[in-house]
């Protein structure tokens, strides 16, 4: 009888190790199927990341008849977009930024050096009302700490300033000859008032890793590093003002 008992066990444990069996064996297709779609999705980010470039800059209210925004790289705007964007290399290096061009602010749409981004584009009030707008530049995106050695000169209508992340060396303030990053990943945000219909705004956007900062080190190598700017309509404003 303990004999036969013995084997009732085995057999028993066998069954539940093959039920064990089937359960794993219905889990692993699944498992599968999760990590090829976290494969994908990261696959697609990469991509639009690649498709959006260094610089994107957009607008809302495009389509408002009364509070319309526009976008274009031509001061005549001879066309008109709600979204722009600017590529870079994928194997740029530092440089000294005193030796960006002069003129860098004077040539329309895209134009990249050889170790930077350079943008210039154009903002119009295409609706019927006077308003206030924001301008918000931001970091959409960065790697290996790569934003502590990074540069923007943002230009707003032939005047310009150098921004810079704050210093990491204990000495408080920003780096020398810049302006810090206004707070966190937003790097400047200001407000234009009394934008006429028929107005527009001249922005040219520069980016390049600057070779003299102290956090400009190897260890930022590989690191990826994306502005993105967003344009919104405040308010309407009294035309009496």
């Amino acid at each position: 009888m303990a004999k036969e008992n013995r084997v009732g066990v085995s057999v028993r444990r066998t069954a539940n190790e093959i039920k064990n069996y089937r359960r794993w064996m219905r889990l692993i297709p699944i498992a599968i199927a999760i990590a090829i779609l976290l494969l994908i999705t990261a696959y697609v980010i990469s991509v639009l990341y690649m498709k959006f470039g260094a610089f994107t800059v957009k607008v809302n209210k495009f389509d408002h008849n009364e509070y319309a925004l526009t976008l274009s790289e031509s001061p005549k705007f001879k066309s008109h977009t709600s979204r722009l964007n600017a590529e870079i290399s994928e194997t740029v290096t530092n440089i000294d930024g005193k030796t960006i061009p002069d003129w860098v602010d004077n040539v329309d749409g895209e134009h990249n050096g050889e170790n930077y981004v350079a943008y210039t584009f154009y903002c119009s009030n295409a609706g019927s009302k006077t308003v206030t707008y924001a301008y918000d530049m931001y970091i959409a995106n960065m790697t290996y700490e790569i934003e502590k050695a990074v540069r923007v000169r943002f230009y707003v209508d032939g005047k310009y300033t150098d921004y810079a992340y704050a210093r990491t060396d204990g000495v408080e303030g920003p780096e020398p000859g810049t302006t810090a990053f206004q707070s966190g990943k937003t790097i400047t945000k200001k407000n234009v008032k009394h934008f006429k219909p028929g107005d527009k705004t001249k922005f040219t956007v520069v980016i390049w890793l600057e070779g003299n900062d102290p956090d400009c080190v190897d260890k930022i190598i590989g690191g990826e590093f994306k502005i993105d700017m967003a344009i919104s309509v405040l308010a309407a404003e009294d035309k009496k003002k």
